[in-house]
């Protein structure tokens, strides 16, 4: 009789702890999903305390659930949130969290991919945006976003109006080429 008393005091006490662990995921995941909403529905003018409120629930269920199948998603999205914030800093140290943290994450490529892009256009370091596209490219030269890697190389350090110029010579010279 002891025994079966113990096991069950374990059995009820292991399945609390399993409940309370999983109702507390299920609890950040749906706060993380309303307030994803509620952003989405302000579209244009998100308050930037939201921004941030969601910036920390993404991290915080990071910090809580660093294996659950959704951190690497949630990392990605806290990621793109900062690039959004304009946040150099913040997108690349969670950029490198990503490749620290979750090597074999579906979106790695895509990282990699802003991590050159956030050096470029957030942190204006030219010169490490170049080695990152250049990195990406030889790792995944048949990737989606290749044609814009290799764009971004092409035009890496240019201004505007140098693109706009070069664009229109490019098309003035084709112009011509097909006029002979």
């Amino acid at each position: 009789m002891k025994k079966q008393l113990i096991l069950a005091f374990i059995t009820i006490f292991g399945s609390a702890i399993i409940f309370s662990c999983t109702s507390q995921r299920d609890r950040e995941a749906k706060g993380i999903s309303k307030l994803e909403e509620e952003l989405t529905a302000q579209a244009a003018r998100p308050e930037p305390e939201k921004l941030n409120e969601l910036m920390d629930l993404y991290l915080n269920f990071i910090t809580n659930h660093p294996t659950d199948s959704t951190a690497p998603q949630y990392l990605y999205k806290a990621v793109n949130l900062a690039m959004g914030m304009n946040n150099g800093p913040k997108a690349m140290e969670l950029v490198d969290r990503t490749l620290n943290e979750y090597p074999k994450s579906e979106r790695l490529a895509e990282t990699i991919f802003l991590k050159a892009y956030i050096y470029e256009n957030l942190l204006s370091n030219l010169g490490m945006a170049q080695k990152t596209y250049r990195d990406f490219l030889s790792v995944y030269p048949d990737h989606e976003l290749s044609d814009d890697a290799e764009a971004a190389l092409l035009n890496l350090g240019k201004s505007p109006e140098e693109m706009v110029r070069e664009f229109e010579a490019r098309a003035a010279q084709q112009a011509a080429s097909e006029n002979n």
